[in-house]
């Protein structure tokens, strides 16, 4: 029983990790075989070593949004961008960041921290680095009407769609370790 409870949880981690940041390549899988004859499946999960940085620039690119600083933006996006492209499998990602660092237009660099958003929740859940708790947040009203998700290391709402006027905007929906 407590071999399928570690092999579930160890199988629930790898999808997590497969997911985060649209990964294309599958895990590889060795097979050993015991004595008794039954095998044991071990799952080697991608390297997510720079997973704290990329959350650190998160937080420091979120921050910018917060003061629609498109300077800021741009510079914090790339710095993303590096950390992002060191990460197996997360070049799309990496493309959302760079796609922000080179654009001027800050509702178009909003559009794309949306999608960027939501691959870095998928990579910071299937991540294995202590923290302090991070917050999933979710804003109903962004992305006109459909809602937008945000990772913060606060409690409190600060909506980085929607600073000047609904920077309170939303509520905590998750929280990561």
């Amino acid at each position: 029983m407590k071999i399928n409870l570690f092999n579930s949880t160890l199988f629930a981690g790898l999808i997590i990790t497969v997911a985060a940041c649209k990964q294309a390549n599958k895990p590889t899988q060795e097979t050993t075989e015991k004595p008794d004859s039954s095998k044991t499946i071990v799952a080697k999960v991608a390297d997510t070593s720079n997973t704290a940085d990329v959350f650190n620039n998160y937080i420091g690119l979120k921050n910018q949004f917060l003061r629609s600083n498109v300077k800021g933006i741009k510079s914090t996006a790339g710095m993303l961008e590096d950390k992002l492209a060191g990460i197996k499998g997360c070049t799309e990602t990496a493309a959302l960041a760079h796609q922000i660092a080179t654009s001027d237009d800050i509702k178009a660099q909003r559009d794309a921290f949306l999608i960027l958003s939501k691959d870095v929740i998928g990579l910071l859940k299937g991540a294995r680095f202590k923290s302090a708790p991070i917050y999933v947040d979710f804003c109903p009203m962004a992305d006109g009407g459909k809602g937008g998700y945000w990772l913060s290391v606060n409690k409190a709402i600060e909506n980085p769609y929607f600073p000047e006027h609904m920077k309170t905007c939303g509520q905590v929906k998750e929280q990561i370790n």
